[in-house]
């Protein structure tokens, strides 16, 4: 039976390797097509290599759908991402995550979150801001629902971002067809968290 194992393994990588390799095909095929639906434009995919990014405007706000990874080794994880630019040089930073055991290790380090005064949302979210005050008056109900509504769509890992100017929706993942629906679907979500960035801005 040893002598079986190379056999096998080697079964197994090529079984992940054709997979892999439909997947990246498929999305060649469909990415450009979704990218023209929601009014953008895909950078032609010359090569297996090239990744799938598209640019467009959105609200009136230039946008970028683009992939990246963190990690290495086992630990890589790719992500799909959407953002809006404000448009404006904005020093206002905001991460917002749904609250796991990562969020809660950090919590017990001494990472700041806020809280908005909705029991439910902040048990749900975990919010780090450099500007407490401004970010708890911005959250407002309405603003909260979209928010929870986005979640209900089911990304794996979402973040929600403001940094630089950009506001950024990501998850883990490819751009298979559940992924681009959410990443199409955030850009509401986005084009006010970018405004917020501008009212930031102004002062």
């Amino acid at each position: 039976m040893e002598i079986l194992i190379p056999f096998v393994m080697f079964g197994l990588f090529a079984m992940v390797a054709v997979f892999a390799f439909r997947q990246a095909a498929k999305v060649r095929k469909e990415f450009p097509r979704w990218a023209e639906e929601i009014g953008w434009t895909a950078t032609p995919m010359t090569s297996w290599t090239t990744p799938a990014e598209a640019t467009g405007v959105h609200a009136g706000r230039r946008g970028r759908v683009y992939s990246y990874t963190t990690g290495s080794g086992k630990s890589r994880t790719t992500w799909a991402a959407i953002e809006l630019s404000a448009g404006v040089a904005s020093g206002l930073e905001l991460e917002l995550t749904r609250q796991h055991f990562g969020s809660k290790v950090a919590g017990w380090f001494g990472v700041k979150e806020i809280q908005v005064g909705d029991a439910a949302f902040d048990a749900r979210w975990f919010i780090r801001t450099n500007r407490p005050d401004y970010m708890k008056a911005a959250l407002l109900p309405e603003f909260r629902e979209r928010i929870e509504g986005l979640e209900r769509l089911g990304g794996r890992s979402m973040k929600l971002e403001i940094k630089q100017g950009r506001a950024i929706y990501s998850e883990q993942g490819f751009f298979n067809a559940p992924v681009r629906a959410r990443l199409a679907g955030a850009l509401p979500v986005l084009a006010d968290l970018a405004a917020l960035a501008e009212v930031e801005a102004a002062g």
